[in-house]
């Protein structure tokens, strides 16, 4: 529970953060509850709390449900109407307990769950693996959710990787950069397709000049309503590349404002299909699968890149978490950046090991002068940053060093250029996009996007593009 100052004086108040802390303590520092086999802590789309237990099979009912009784009424007195009796068990036969049966057999397993110590203030893990939680939401699922996700086809040779381009704030840079290394990639020869996934605050059709009569908001409103999309009218050369390199680029922007693209957002269903069930994508999510696996089949590009929602929206968590293969993390060196960077690498970090995440941090709006007093103490402060989150949340044992250019927590500086933040188009600032700096990004993206050699020395052949999903 927390503490609110009142002058020189405080009172105990319950919160949310507070209610499972407190639910675990007051549980496991009841005598008798270590007899119960499982616990788990059910949360509503509300916050409040229910509570299912799994009794030995040898504890005669009676005995249960007093203790269940007397465990309701001190969980009630601390937790007020966060709490919700009864408490159910799985004892009997009756509906009550067939339902705390599945709430059980669904839940998962309540990972770095504790309470603090009221003496010591240090945090206490209950033994024995007895702790199941389970939340409901209405959003969020694929920044919270533990699930490894997969993206939709694998990383292989011959196949196009997904390339998320991701900023906690607009402005610092994303979107410019995506550009760039299209365009770079259009020079060399290879196809690209870009999709506008910033649904709430498009622009990437009008910077590209990329006119179309539909877009990406249309294609998952389709697909949520029939099934299935068609990429007919909803894609267009990137003509603000000029003709040479246009035909290289397919764009699919965001859709056309108007009342319309209002009410196709209105629709967009990022509720797990199972309540009970995190593994169960939403909606969207299929629906998105669906678009970039329709992008590769129709469009053959040699890269997909897709720029990510700022800020902690669901569609950008789908991008970095539920599609892509490579993440491209673009901050600024202020605080509101660094904690909206620290809490991306975390959510990455939930569902990607060290081993599996393939990332690279981008320093937007770096000093241009590097070897400036305070050139150095900004570039020194945000490899300082990356590097802390990234051993906190992502790395194991064993860290790369601080220093490591090839390690994900590494910020690759883009500098500041003046031009590149007033321009009228973007064709004017060609110059600019193809600097050393950015050419120094794309080498760094095209190494992560590369595959890993095949750890099956004895499997012979590699997977073809017919056998791929």
């Amino acid at each position: 529970m927390g503490r609110r100052p009142i002058g020189c004086k405080y009172f105990l108040m319950t919160t949310f953060d507070r209610v499972l802390p407190t639910l675990l303590q007051i549980c496991e520092q009841t005598e008798g509850f270590h007899n119960f086999k499982r616990a788990c802590a059910v949360r509503d789309l509300r916050g409040r709390i229910r509570l299912v237990l799994d009794p030995q099979e040898t504890q005669p009912q009676e005995q249960t449900s007093s203790f269940c009784s007397a465990l309701e009424s001190k969980i009630g007195n601390q937790l007020k109407s966060y709490f919700v009796p009864p408490i159910l068990t799985t004892l009997g036969t009756g509906e009550r307990a067939r339902v705390a049966r599945e709430i059980l057999n669904s839940a998962h397993p309540w990972k770095n769950c504790s309470y603090e110590d009221p003496v010591s203030g240090n945090p206490v893990v209950p033994q024995g693996n007895r702790w199941r939680l389970l939340e409901r939401r209405l959003s969020k699922h694929s920044w919270l959710d533990s699930d490894k996700l997969t993206p939709p086809w694998p990383l292989v040779k011959g196949v196009p990787p997904l390339v998320t381009f991701y900023s906690f704030k607009g402005g610092v840079g994303r979107t410019t950069s995506l550009a760039s290394c299209a365009w770079q990639l259009a020079r060399e020869g290879k196809r690209v397709a870009i999709i506008d996934l910033d649904l709430e605050a498009p622009g990437l059709g009008a910077l590209l000049e990329a006119e179309t009569q539909r877009g990406a908001v249309d294609a998952i409103v389709d697909f949520l309503a029939v099934g299935s999309l068609d990429l007919d009218g909803l894609h267009a050369p990137a003509q603000g590349f000029g003709a040479e390199d246009a035909m290289q680029v397919d764009v699919v922007p965001a859709g056309n404002l108007d009342i319309n693209y209002l009410e196709k957002l209105a629709r967009l269903d990022f509720i797990n299909a199972t309540p009970w069930d995190s593994r169960k994508a939403s909606p969207v999510e299929d629906a998105l699968r669906a678009l970039v696996l329709k992008v590769r089949s129709a469009l053959k590009p040699d890269y997909i890149f897709l720029d990510a929602r700022a800020g902690l929206h669901d569609l950008a968590g789908l991008s970095l978490h539920g599609v892509s293969h490579v993440d491209v993390l673009v901050g600024r060196a202020s605080e509101q950046s660094f904690r909206g960077l620290d809490i991306a690498i975390q959510a990455l970090g939930i569902r990607k090991n060290s081993q599996d995440l393939r990332c690279i941090v981008v320093h937007g709006f770096a000093p241009r002068d590097p070897e400036s007093d305070s050139g150095k103490l900004e570039l020194a402060k945000f490899q300082e940053r990356t590097y802390d989150s990234f051993c906190e949340h992502i790395y194991e044992e064993d860290p790369p060093a601080p220093t490591d250019k090839t390690a994900a927590h590494w910020p690759w500086p883009l500098r500041q250029d003046p031009d590149l933040e007033r321009f009228s188009s973007i064709l004017s600032v060609r110059d600019n996009l193809f600097s050393e700096q950015h050419q120094h990004l794309l080498l760094r993206i095209k190494e992560l996007c590369s595959p890993e050699p095949q750890s099956n020395a004895n499997s012979g052949d590699e997977e073809s593009e017919e056998d791929l999903p």
